[in-house]
């Protein structure tokens, strides 16, 4: 019997976790110095942070997790992946924009940015492997 983390599914999914705590590490980081430091508002931190690692995330997921190093689709990949992007970046911008004022501290409006993307996570897992960085030739594992 095969150990989960030694099938296909379970290595895309170490990968996306290993490629999601690089991307929270990096857009805390980016949070951090444009509220905390800078003074921002919490909004405008937020969306400049999530905008910052997207590109760096996508990048890392299509190549590194689901090894896919033909050309990039702009329908197929791109379009969706910055569309549920976004869909973490709203879900976060409401929980921001709440921590920020409720609670005027860089702690608060990091961790509001963490369940927005937290919330999504599990379902972007889904899209990347089953829709956008699924191969033809491959069955689900």
């Amino acid at each position: 019997m095969k150990q989960p983390l030694r099938t296909a599914l379970g290595t895309r999914l170490a990968g996306f976790g290993a490629v999601s705590l690089g991307t929270v590490v990096f857009t805390q980081g980016v949070l951090f110095v444009a509220y905390g430091v800078l003074g921002w508002p919490g909004v405008v931190a937020n969306v400049v942070a999530v905008c910052v690692a997207a590109l760096p995330a996508y990048l890392a997921n299509r190549r590194w997790v689901w090894r896919r190093a033909d050309r990039h689709s702009v329908s197929r990949e791109i379009l969706p992946f910055w569309a549920y992007s976004l869909a973490g970046l709203a879900a976060s911008t409401v929980l921001v924009a709440f921590a920020d004022r409720a609670w005027d501290a860089p702690v608060a409006v990091m961790a509001a940015n963490l369940a927005g993307f937290g919330a999504l996570w599990i379902g972007k897992f889904l899209l990347l492997d089953r829709v956008l960085f699924a191969r033809d030739d491959e069955t689900a594992s």
